[in-house]
């Protein structure tokens, strides 16, 4: 999916489940990578698909991310130059696939990390400690966030540039270089992520009012805004 993936389940060394999922993960990509041309996805967008032709994974994600442009008040958007690329809400959605797969083997402690985007859970005693990546020194972290179940999305552009854009003027979002969402759900949090970081600042008033979710936003000159439950956690 052109990012590293971990996954990480405490003594636990069935090696057909990693292939499980791993081989999951690759079919992902090989239906919703935008870089391919043999992609359902990229099939769509050149038009060599009609939308009656979909599968229904791409009609329940084009319906989801519909209903998250609604939530977030046009900041998180799956259409570009009026083409559709659900990637901001599919590397979520192929976390918690995964995640089904290790559920239907009884494990409920594991730990999914893709390209940053982690989704933790733990039926036991065990805490997860993650450490948010300082957003100007990738080899230092910027603070650790401790917990058994929750999911952690982070968006910005001090890896890979001006990749997010405002929808709704089409330039880039520069006011934040990162944001942290924390909460239950890898896909809420992802796409709440992606949101936030083109609201900039005011994303804090968005995320305060989403009941469960919590989120950091750092600005260029390192200054930190914090939601109102984020020191919880």
């Amino acid at each position: 999916m052109g990012m590293p993936i971990t996954i990480d389940i405490p003594d636990y060394d069935v090696m057909e489940t990693f292939d499980e999922c791993f081989n999951l993960l690759r079919k992902i990509d090989a239906q919703f990578s935008p870089y391919k041309k043999t992609s359902e996805l990229s099939k769509f967008k050149n038009g060599e698909i009609e939308p009656q032709q979909l599968s229904k994974d791409m009609r329940d994600i084009k319906k989801a991310c519909d209903r998250f442009t609604k939530l977030t008040a046009g900041y998180f958007s799956a259409y570009y130059d009026g083409t559709f690329d659900p990637t901001g809400y599919v590397k979520g959605w192929a976390i918690r696939q995964t995640a089904n797969i290790i559920e239907s083997k009884g494990l409920g402690t594991y730990s999914i990390n893709a390209g940053g985007d982690i989704m933790m859970r733990s039926c036991d005693d065990h805490v997860w400690h993650t450490g948010l990546q300082h957003p100007l020194n990738t080899n230092q972290i910027f603070g650790t966030v401790s917990a058994k179940n929750l999911s952690i999305a982070t968006s910005g552009n001090y890896a890979r540039g001006d990749h997010i854009l405002n929808p709704k003027d089409y330039q880039p979002a520069r006011q934040l270089i990162s944001v942290s969402v924390i909460g239950l759900d890898i896909i809420t949090a992802d796409v709440f992520a992606t949101a936030i970081f083109a609201m900039g600042k005011k994303g804090i008033n968005f995320i305060d009012k989403q009941e469960g979710y919590e989120a950091l936003l750092i600005d260029s000159k390192l200054n930190a805004f914090k939601s109102k439950q984020f020191d919880n956690y």
